[in-house]
């Protein structure tokens, strides 16, 4: 392994490498894009690197055609196990609770020490089950 390469694994081991619908909504903060995933999950697999993607799915915006376009994308990665996720936990003063706040999911009365999720309308119960096909197909994803 090059100088280049072990560098980039350094990287990519000390950061939070998850890919989740986050990459399309700037809410979540995430910086890095698709292509950063790609290349990192490839490089890791290069090295023989064991890895495991999670995948959130139902944020605010989430359509299906977005959630089937990031079920594809993690198929895609030599992953050796996957971690899916129905809703988004809506955590006490983040952007999130006051977007649900706002949309009325929640209100100032919920303790969200208690888990509240978000789910984007129209997601269920399609969402629910396209994720139970799933995870029976593919004896390394978990729900």
């Amino acid at each position: 392994m090059g100088d280049r390469q072990k560098r980039v694994v350094e990287w990519v081991c000390c950061r939070d490498i998850t890919q989740d619908a986050s990459m399309r909504w700037p809410w979540m903060n995430k910086r890095f894009t698709v292509e950063d995933v790609r290349a990192a999950a490839n490089l890791l697999s290069d090295y023989g690197i064991g890895q495991m993607g999670f995948l959130l799915l139902g944020g605010p915006g989430e359509t299906r055609d977005t959630v089937e376009e990031s079920l594809s994308f993690i198929d895609s990665l030599p992953l050796n196990a996957v971690k899916l996720t129905r809703g988004i936990r809506i955590y006490p003063n983040t952007p999130l609770a006051k977007r649900a706040m706002e949309e009325g999911r929640i209100s100032a009365r919920n303790n969200l020490l208690f888990p509240e999720f978000y789910i984007a309308d129209g997601l269920d119960p399609w969402l629910r089950e396209t994720l139970h096909a799933l995870i029976s197909e593919r004896p390394n994803w978990m729900y």
